[in-house]
């Protein structure tokens, strides 16, 4: 977090429409509050997510975080908990714990983002400079700008994950004898990537309980 603590706050209004859009990825956010506003105390920024999209499984070592759901229908999870939000509602996820979000509508959802303390839009920022609109992001350049935020990648998007899953179940149903896959309640199944195959797999854990 680059913003000085005894910054001068002043108050402001962003309008409708107004903030700053910055492309991270393959999305774009709107600032509403920038951490230079609020002297890193927080930062409130807008997005619209398009249908079956969301960001990577992540956590926040030092910044919770909350997410109010102006329109549409989202699944959250955090630390394992789905939950299910739509219009007005508000999910909360604390420091440390591992989270994602994924539109589950047929339509574009909007949702306001609060990040207590700020500085996730100065980490926008630099993701923005290290991969601008048009270009594929380098991981190598992206990587180090998670750790310097306190930013950690733990997994896809949920939309990667369900289709992952829907391949293996399919690949399993198809050569159930296949050598290296065994399915069975409480174990654990590797199986290659669908758009890879020559990466080393993707690990699922199935449910004990299930049929």
């Amino acid at each position: 977090m680059t913003v000085p603590a005894k910054a001068r706050r002043e108050a402001c209004i962003m309008r409708r429409g107004e903030g700053r859009s910055i492309r991270v990825i393959d999305n774009d956010v709107t600032i509403k509050i920038s951490s230079r506003h609020t002297g890193g105390a927080f930062t409130v920024f807008e997005g619209q997510i398009m249908p079956l999209q969301g960001p990577p499984l992540h956590l926040h070592r030092d910044q919770d975080e909350s997410w109010y759901v102006v329109d549409g229908e989202f699944k959250f999870e955090v630390d394992g908990q789905e939950i299910y939000a739509t219009t007005g509602d508000t999910v909360f996820a604390p420091r440390g714990s591992r989270h994602t979000f994924q539109n589950i509508g047929a339509e574009p959802g909007v949702i306001v983002t609060t990040v207590i303390p700020g500085g996730l839009d100065i980490f926008f920022e630099e993701l923005e400079a290290a991969a601008p609109r048009g270009t594929a992001p380098d991981p190598s350049k992206m990587l180090p700008i998670f750790e310097k935020h306190g930013l950690e990648l733990l997994g896809p998007p949920l939309a990667a994950r369900s289709a992952s899953a829907r391949a293996c179940d399919s690949e399993m149903e198809s050569t159930p004898a296949k050598a290296g896959i065994h399915w069975s309640p409480g174990s654990t199944v590797t199986i290659p990537s669908p758009s890879e195959s020559k990466r080393s797999g993707t690990t699922y854990e199935t449910d004990a309980d299930s049929s």
